[in-house]
């Protein structure tokens, strides 16, 4: 490994930049948000459904969001 590599690793988290959400809002989804989120993953959900669900609940998307932004960012995924 050279020494960008460890700078690389060192350098702060990306910002998300999420219009009017706070991202601690979107970290805690109740229990109606977590049974669409096991659905949806489970496929008893398709994705026509889920995409209608994330535009009518903003705190469900911005949820979904952080988590995709969050994935785009690990190295482990590359």
């Amino acid at each position: 490994m050279s020494s960008s590599d460890f700078q690389k690793a060192n350098a702060p988290p990306p910002k998300l930049n999420i219009v009017g959400r706070r991202l601690s809002k979107a970290r805690t989804l109740n229990q109606e948000q977590r049974d669409l989120i096991s659905a949806y993953r489970q496929g008893k959900l398709d994705e026509e459904a889920f995409q209608l669900l994330l535009c009518r609940d903003p705190d469900l998307a911005a949820w979904v969001h952080q988590v995709l932004e969050t994935a785009s960012h690990d190295p482990m995924t590359r």
